[in-house]
């Protein structure tokens, strides 16, 4: 049997010093804080994870000058922060600086024990205009030796069935999503959903650890591989430590959930069989008729909700 003891940790970032590397600085020393704490109070845990921008925090006039490369200095924090536990560690997501100096990207990393960044991955699903990323285009899966194998998410990512599916038919047997996701955007009614569909079709774990109360709204929660909630906090600030057993994510997938459906099978099968199950994709999605309908581009910025709100003409959809 092999499990995976992770840690959720529910946690806002404290700092709003004017000095934007004093403030990730402080960010992190609370980082710092919790891992030292986990670690110290509870040896067996494996992995320990923040939520979306913890360290840079939600800061939009000053989400570019934020960015920082990876690898670079804060992420060399984070690595010997790792090495000095020997903890895996996914210290939530962080602005990346991009090739272009107007451009950056919401990057997740995984720290090895050994204090080496493993895996990197950028949030491809940005929600604009909210939110001024650019996206990334892959969904790597990276393998703990001995325990198995874990994507990211990164929060409006599991709004796209195709983020989770892509994980899953890589392997994925834990997909961790970091989350800044509050009332504001629909509540725990649009939040815990997600993670409960996106572990049931995929017959895997899916864990979410989303900043608390004001920003975000807390309910950072561990789904298993047939849809049941293995854990959840509240609103305020907390951690909790849920211990994931990747042989229930290879029983579901192998017997099907509940004993019966076998999803990821079944799907490999129809297509066997000769069903198009994946027309919407071998297809140019993009002329996909639903498209047809829709008269306005979606807003990437501001200044294009101010321009579209109320206009009477009929624009034909952004092709991308």
């Amino acid at each position: 049997m092999s499990y995976l003891n992770l840690a959720l940790v529910q946690i806002a970032s404290p700092s709003t010093n004017p000095d934007l590397e004093a403030r990730k600085r402080e960010n992190y020393e609370k980082l710092a804080y919790y891992v030292d704490t986990i670690a110290g109070m509870n040896p067996a845990v494996d992995l320990i994870a923040f939520p979306e921008l913890y360290l840079n925090g939600l800061d939009p006039v000053n989400w570019l000058q934020m960015a920082e490369t990876i690898p670079g200095p804060l992420t060399d924090l984070l690595c010997e922060k790792a090495k000095q536990h020997k903890k895996w560690l996914a210290p939530g997501s962080l602005q990346e600086r991009a090739e272009n100096s107007d451009e950056a990207y919401n990057t997740a990393i995984l720290i090895s024990p050994e204090g080496e960044i493993v895996m990197k991955y950028r949030k491809v699903f940005i929600p604009y205009p909210l939110e001024q990323s650019k996206p990334g285009s892959d969904f790597p899966v990276y393998e703990i030796p001995n325990i198995g194998k874990v994507g990211f998410m990164i929060c409006a990512d599991g709004h796209y069935p195709e983020a989770a599916r892509n994980l899953a038919l890589k392997g994925a047997e834990v997909i961790i999503k970091p989350t800044l996701q509050g009332d504001w955007i629909g509540g725990t009614r649009n939040n815990l959903p997600i993670a409960i569909t996106r572990a049931i079709e995929n017959q895997c774990f899916v864990v979410s650890i989303n900043h608390p109360n004001p920003i975000g709204m807390g309910h950072s929660v561990a789904v298993d591989p047939e849809g049941r909630i293995i854990e959840e906090l509240g609103d305020s600030e907390s951690f909790t430590i849920v211990y994931l057993n990747l042989d229930e994510v290879r029983r579901v997938r192998e017997n099907g959930s509940l004993g019966m459906f076998g999803f990821l099978k079944m799907l490999k099968g129809f297509k066997e069989s000769g069903i198009e199950v994946d027309e919407c994709y071998a297809a140019d999605l993009t002329k996909a008729a639903v498209y047809q309908t829709l008269q306005k581009p979606y807003p990437k910025t501001p200044a294009d909700i101010e321009k579209y709100r109320g206009s009477e003409e009929k624009v034909q959809p952004v092709r991308s």
